[in-house]
């Protein structure tokens, strides 16, 4: 059966669920470190072509 807990009364790490809310916000950063780590492999590449 899963469950939803509070994480903050876990003292050695947590592998439970998070509330909704809290999976909402994980989903919709999702798009923004797909296009940082884009900009990071372009970024890298560059440099590499540039002074390499």
């Amino acid at each position: 059966m899963i469950y939803e807990h509070g994480c903050e009364k876990c003292d050695a790490g947590c592998t439970g669920r998070h509330n909704a809310e809290q999976r909402s916000e994980e989903i919709k950063a999702g798009p923004y470190l797909l296009l940082s780590g884009a900009l990071i492999l372009v970024i890298s590449v560059i440099v590499k072509w540039l002074f390499y």
